[in-house]
């Protein structure tokens, strides 16, 4: 079942800090994240560019995470009683307009449903079975650098999920399916450079912050 997707607007921006020594890390959590939908879904996750004026931008880490909750259902059609287990398995892609990402980037099993015993003309629920998940990619070259940079705006990316049962039984003839939800949200982290201005304002940001705690002893 495909679900046409309602998107929020609220943009959260991460405080910088420093990442190893010359650079610095600014995150953005995505303004449109996706409550748990029913799957199989296809939505946006949009994340704050890069400002350029900020430095030399060195690489994007994209951190995805989420829940999915599934229900399945295995019916037993054949002359004999059967033995079992079903799950089901979620992917989540992520992907840019130029192809340039882990695909999919997240590829998740659902708690297993032990059916055993099912017997002729039998039918068992598994309930609602839930699992988290989380992926972390980084990225360094020149064409997602590019698509994440820019004075304005947002850098959107395609989502989208597919969900398939896995069946493992003896005996019996089994009819399964199953019903999914899924919801997903991510952060940008940017890896860049300041520009020399830049690190003088930080370094003395930190110099009267340090004096400031000084004098309040």
């Amino acid at each position: 079942m495909k679900v046409l997707l309602g998107l929020f607007a609220a943009a959260v921006i991460l405080l910088p800090g420093i990442a190893n020594a010359g650079t610095i890390n600014l995150s953005y959590i995505t303004s449109t994240p996706i409550g748990s939908t029913g799957t199989d879904w296809t939505g946006t996750l949009a994340f704050q560019k890069f400002d350029p004026a900020l430095g030399t931008l060195n690489s994007v880490t994209i951190d995805l995470s989420g829940s999915m909750s599934t229900q399945l259902t295995v019916t037993n059609d054949g002359s004999s009683s059967s033995d079992g287990s079903a799950k089901t398995e979620l992917q989540i892609t992520v992907q840019d307009v130029g192809n340039n990402l882990t695909a999919p980037a997240v590829d998740v099993f659902s708690p297993i449903f032990d059916f055993s015993p099912l017997a002729v003309n039998e039918t068992k629920i598994s309930g609602w079975l839930t699992k988290t998940y989380s992926s972390s990619d980084l990225y360094t070259t020149a064409a997602v650098l590019s698509e994440f940079t820019g004075a304005s705006g947002n850098t959107v990316l395609d989502a989208s999920t597919l969900t398939t049962t896995w069946l493992s039984f003896t005996g019996g003839n089994i009819l399964a399916s199953q019903v999914t939800n899924a919801s997903l949200t991510g952060t940008v982290t940017y890896n860049y450079t300041p520009e020399p201005a830049t690190m003088a304002m930080l370094g003395f940001g930190a110099l009267s912050l340090a004096a400031r705690r000084r004098r309040g002893r």
